[in-house]
């Protein structure tokens, strides 16, 4: 049967990362058996060391929840892996296909806002690129994730901010991500969305979905934030997801103010977080009853 891995407590070695705390007791309550191996290890000693305690595999597959990695750093884990006996459920070409923007932007375009994105963190090039899109507003980030803390710092390019404003707020966005900046910036055209409330945070609170896909098929949806669902019906949006080839992903997708229906972002699942109204014990038994 297929085997969780997880990010250990780097002090408690027999506990996942605090973070992952709730899915890890959830997943094996349901029947899963579990691995964890040392982050900290893996980046200051490399990927075979920091799964050299497992046990010799057989082949079995492996479905890994942690943080992201590019591509390199994915796929090096997935051959470390390989040589103790374990197969990760995606292949690196998967998980690259539903991580990097340029490389789903294809497969989505039509339910996406009009997108353009440089391949190098060079903010005159961000803001020359931004100009097929007009003058604005737009939504920042880089290939794989924005930063949405930061909404008016780093993310949200208002209309006619020029180009010193418009470079002020990439180079921001570059020294925040730091080592963990993929590749170049996305530029996205700014798409008014329907808001749910107050939000607690800099960024809007909007009605925002994240749908978790499993082998194509739609493994559960629940909204982005710790709210009631207010649409529960989504064949029309789930049929996109026989286009990737990658096993698990998701899909955020979210109501513009005209009614329309956006996906506004994608990532692996082994990396995107399950929403706060999603328990954690649900996803992992819909998870159990799916691939076992």
């Amino acid at each position: 049967m297929m085997q969780l891995l997880f990010p250990q407590n780097e002090m408690l070695k027999k506990l996942p990362e605090p973070i992952f705390e709730a899915e890890y007791d959830a997943a094996r309550a349901v029947g899963f058996n579990t691995l964890l191996y040392s982050e900290e290890m893996r980046s200051s000693e490399g990927p075979i060391a920091a799964c050299r305690h497992f046990p010799e595999g057989d082949g079995s597959t492996l479905l890994y929840r942690g943080w992201i990695y590019s591509e390199q750093d994915y796929l090096d884990f997935y051959h470390a892996l390989g040589k103790r006996g374990y197969r990760l459920v995606s292949s690196p070409e998967q998980y690259a296909e539903v991580t990097y923007l340029p490389n789903y932007y294809p497969k989505i375009r039509e339910l996406s806002p009009l997108t353009v994105w440089t391949e190098t963190p060079d903010t005159f090039e961000a803001y020359s690129c931004s100009r097929k899109l007009g003058n604005g507003p737009f939504i920042l980030k880089d290939h794989v994730k924005s930063v949405k803390h930061l909404w008016h710092e780093a993310c949200f390019v208002p209309e006619g901010i020029g180009r010193e404003g418009f470079e002020e707020m990439a180079a921001r966005l570059y020294r925040e991500q730091g080592k963990s900046f993929h590749r170049g910036f996305v530029v996205k055209q700014f798409v008014p969305l329907s808001l749910r409330g107050d939000s607690p945070r800099e960024y809007p609170q909007c009605e925002e979905y994240r749908l978790f896909f499993w082998n194509s098929k739609l493994l559960a949806a629940s909204h982005y934030f710790n709210l009631p669902a207010l649409r529960t019906e989504w064949e029309s949006i789930s049929k996109i997801a026989a286009r990737f080839t990658s096993p698990f992903f998701t899909m955020d997708v979210a109501e513009t103010v005209q009614g329309d229906w956006l996906v506004v972002d994608m990532g692996a699942g082994e990396c995107s977080s399950i929403p706060p109204s999603l328990p954690a014990e649900t996803f992992y038994q819909r998870l159990m009853d799916s691939c076992c």
